[in-house]
């Protein structure tokens, strides 16, 4: 019996050393999945993971990137019209990007319309095609936001303006509340 127990403590502790282990839960703070370059990504506490189905997986980082934890809804990420990953924070008004093809990460602090002199961050976003840029929702300010495709701007609109789009194609794995308050009815 106690050759038992420490084989599978011995396994156990081998198996947390293997490099190849996926985030777990705990780490995984929400994911996307990209039907069209068969992937998936996944925004953990530490950066971003891409797993393919043919390749081992790629973790990217965010530089400067920070967020709060709970109580406060995690950020977010987003997959854009060309593939690329956008990558918020939900406590300063600035957003990651990550390339579709090179992985290369580009940082966009926003200009925001109003509300220069509060912490807005986006705890929620997706793309709208039709709006050929982003909706988010700053959980901490209540507020959404459209952010345009260029990832230079944001401005603030009332949540009915948002609500209107019903063909956001995105799904957001996390506070789930705040994607149906975006009107996204896909989101869960």
């Amino acid at each position: 019996m106690r050759t038992a127990i420490a084989t599978i403590l011995a396994a156990a502790a081998l198996a947390g050393c293997d490099s190849s282990v996926q985030p777990s839960a705990a780490t995984m703070i929400g994911y996307q999945v990209d039907g069209e370059r068969n992937r998936s990504v996944w925004l953990t506490r530490d950066g971003v993971q891409i797993h393919g189905a043919s390749a081992q997986a790629v973790r990217v980082e965010l530089p400067g990137w920070t967020y709060v934890g709970e109580p406060y809804c995690p950020p977010a990420l987003a997959l854009g019209a060309n593939g690329e990953i956008v990558v918020t924070s939900n406590v300063i008004p600035t957003l990651w990007r990550i390339d579709p093809g090179t992985l290369a990460v580009t940082t966009h602090p926003l200009a925001l319309d109003s509300d220069q002199d509060r912490d807005v961050g986006f705890a929620a976003v997706v793309y709208v095609p039709e709006q050929r840029g982003y909706a988010a929702y700053s959980e901490i300010q209540r507020s959404a936001w459209k952010i345009d495709a260029s990832l230079r701007s944001a401005s603030k609109v009332t949540v009915n303006g948002v609500e209107r789009s019903r063909t956001a194609n995105a799904r957001y794995a996390g506070c789930a509340e705040l994607g149906r308050r975006l009107g996204n009815p896909r989101i869960d």
